[in-house]
């Protein structure tokens, strides 16, 4: 009994034990998370302070005319057609709808034009002639006609009237009478003929008209067709603008290139290839700064347009392993009007772009302390004294 009794305080005893270890052990790794989870927390506000919020997207692009620049190729149609006059030159300035260079197909054209609208008089004409009528003298022939065979049949028909008498007295043969029979029917016979071919003279008919309304109809689309066909001969320029290259000259056949470059070059525009992440960083009306690659030149201008397609870019960098198949968005700049003019005959320079994040005015402190965002500012300094 004794041993019994000595047995038990004992295992109670390390089972309190057991849960004080516990409870210890679960303290500790309690202290150990928190003390490590304010240890991130102080790290990451550490590198928060250590690293400026950016204030500028940078990107490369080039120098275009607003509306980009233009290639002009012929009307469709105009296939395997050669350049007969050219009538502009590189730098001219051009109105909207000015003819720039002529086919050699125009004189072809032209012909068939003045063939089709001579096609279309004639079918008017006709459908005068018909509304007129036939003219009064072939009406009053034909009149005289019907008249001088009515005149014919009545002698017919008195000579036919002896002849019976004469036959009921035997005084001459039943030939005979049959022969003057013959010769009233036919005269009667010519009678309603000219009568009714009278009557047709006089009549316009409704059917004749729409007739030669719809002959006019198809001549008057014929001289339409004609005249897009001789106007397609024709090389205009779609915009005003300036001419800046030209690629076929007289004697030459188009090509797919086409036969001269038109820009607007009044109202130049720099295309900024800004990489697809740093895309919604920006809006329209944010300030740019632009540097001319050959001149080293400096312009300013304000975003005017984001686009919308992500593709490959097309101005590269002199860095070999640069990265050639990034992905950017054309964001266009418009130029301050005082740099327009210094600009107007370098479309297609390259150039680098600076777009400013903040308005100018966000940069400047306000409130007495370093901006943390300046270029000139000690981070670290600036983090320790924040700590």
């Amino acid at each position: 009994m004794n041993s019994t009794a000595a047995v038990a305080p004992s295992s109670s005893g390390r089972i309190i034990l057991f849960v004080i270890l516990t409870i210890i052990v679960g303290v500790l790794i309690a202290l150990i998370y928190i003390r490590s989870r304010a240890a991130a927390i102080s790290t990451t506000a550490t590198e928060s302070l250590q690293q400026p919020q950016r204030t500028h997207v940078y990107s490369l692009g080039r120098l275009e005319p607003a509306g980009t620049i233009l290639q002009l190729m012929p009307k469709s149609g105009n296939e395997g057609a050669i350049v007969e006059q050219l009538l502009v030159k590189e730098g001219d300035e051009v109105e909207a709808g000015a003819t720039l260079a002529v086919l050699d197909n125009q004189a072809r054209r032209v012909a068939a034009l003045k063939e089709s609208q001579a096609k279309l008089d004639a079918a008017q004409a006709r459908l005068l002639q018909i509304k007129a009528g036939v003219k009064t003298g072939d009406i009053e022939a034909q009149q005289a006609a019907v008249s001088l065979a009515e005149e014919q049949s009545k002698v017919a028909s008195r000579e036919l009237f002896r002849e019976k008498e004469l036959q009921k007295r035997n005084a001459t043969s039943i030939e005979m009478v049959e022969l003057k029979q013959w010769e009233y029917d036919r005269l009667m016979l010519e009678v309603r003929r000219a009568s009714a071919q009278l009557a047709s003279l006089r009549e316009i008919r409704d059917v004749d008209i729409l007739v030669a309304e719809k002959d006019v109809m198809a001549a008057e689309a014929a001289v339409l067709k004609a005249d897009a066909d001789a106007d397609a001969s024709k090389l205009r320029a779609p915009v005003a603008g300036r001419v800046l290259r030209v690629h076929t000259h007289p004697g030459e056949r188009v090509s797919d290139v086409g036969i001269l470059e038109l820009g607007n070059v009044r109202k130049m525009q720099v295309v900024a290839e800004v990489f697809e992440a740093d895309v919604a960083l920006l809006k329209v009306g944010m300030d740019a700064e632009i540097k001319l690659d050959s001149s080293s030149e400096l312009l300013t201008g304000r975003i005017a347009e984001i686009g919308y397609i992500v593709a490959r870019k097309i101005v590269l960098t002199n860095d070999p392993v640069s990265d050639t198949d990034a992905r950017v968005v054309e964001v266009r700049v418009d130029l301050n009007a005082e740099h327009l003019e210094r600009v107007a005959r370098l479309s297609n320079a390259r150039v680098e772009i600076s777009i400013n994040l903040k308005p100018t005015d966000s940069l400047k402190p306000t409130d007495g302390r370093p901006d943390i965002n300046s270029s000139h500012i000690d981070v670290t300094s600036e983090t320790a004294r924040i700590r």
